[in-house]
């Protein structure tokens, strides 16, 4: 029997610092954040907002958001606090959107499979890396994607991959809710599978810039990168406030102490406009600014 839900069940922060649900760490704070504990919660949470014509915005883990001044005014529903419910049975794992991808493959080196060692290193969520399409190390999600469950219309459907349009850092799920998804991996040897993923770790270290972030904000154009446009206008190291645009990486914006979305909102804007006048291309922006 399943149990009946109440608003007043679903755990509901008023006020929440945003520094609490992003990887930039801002200063500021949103509305509010509802923090649902399983996908029934969220569910309820979603459609009623929905019905209520209330404006709020889906967080995952937050690692790819800047909630800006006009963002500080809505509601959100974290994902962080569902359980994972990772599932594995032969080569296939079902898992809650909500799951972190590190967790993703640290259950799958378990089992020996692999298709997750280049992609643990990304800070997100398994929903929020799909709706993306979150790649690196020549790897992209959907390269191991089964199907996904989403909410539609107050139902549950399942898609299958063939049937979700997917690009670089794009996909036509990004305003889906995403509730859960299927893999098909590899067997491999463990040792292999490990070996893989600490040779991405050394590669991220060696390349990005620690510090509060977005992770790269801006997708790459064709046959080039941001990161070398953003640096041959000279804006590696390019101040506002306590936001700079890193020296070790110029695709990277740090929030060095409590910088504002304003701040680095600023430099976004900064190197769109340099690039264009430079070089003549728009650099689209992987980062959602809420």
């Amino acid at each position: 029997m399943k149990e009946n839900i109440d608003l007043l069940d679903i755990k509901f922060v008023q006020n929440e610092a945003i520094k609490n649900i992003t990887s930039y760490h801002i200063s500021g704070n949103v509305k509010g954040v509802f923090y649902p504990k399983n996908n029934r919660q969220l569910i309820y949470i979603y459609n009623f907002l929905k019905v209520n014509n209330i404006p709020f915005k889906i967080l995952g883990r937050g690692s790819n958001v800047l909630i800006s001044r006009k963002g500080e005014k809505m509601l959100f529903i974290s994902t962080k606090n569902i359980c994972d419910n990772i599932k594995i049975k032969e080569e296939f794992c079902m898992v809650n959107a909500s799951c972190s991808l590190i967790k993703l493959y640290q259950k799958s080196l378990a089992h020996s499979l692999s298709g997750f060692e280049n992609l643990a290193g990304i800070p997100g969520s398994v929903g929020g890396a799909i709706i993306m399409n979150s790649g690196a190390f020549g790897s992209n999600i959907f390269d191991n994607l089964v199907y996904v469950k989403i909410l539609q219309n107050g139902k549950i459907i399942k898609l299958s991959k063939d049937k979700i349009k997917h690009f670089y850092r794009s996909s036509s799920l990004k305003n889906c809710l995403i509730l859960s998804a299927k893999f098909k991996l590899v067997k491999k040897d463990r040792c292999d599978i490990q070996k893989n993923f600490l040779e991405c770790c050394n590669l991220r270290a060696v390349k990005q810039p620690k510090g509060y972030s977005c992770g790269s904000v801006f997708k790459n154009p064709a046959h080039t990168s941001a990161g070398y446009l953003i640096e041959q206008c000279g804006l590696k190291g390019k101040e506002k406030g306590a936001a700079i645009i890193s020296q070790r990486h110029a695709n990277f914006i740090i929030n060095r102490d409590n910088a504002s979305a304003s701040d680095i909102l600023y430099l976004i804007n900064l190197c769109e406009k340099e690039v264009y006048q430079k070089f003549a291309i728009r650099l689209k922006r992987e980062v959602r600014v809420y």
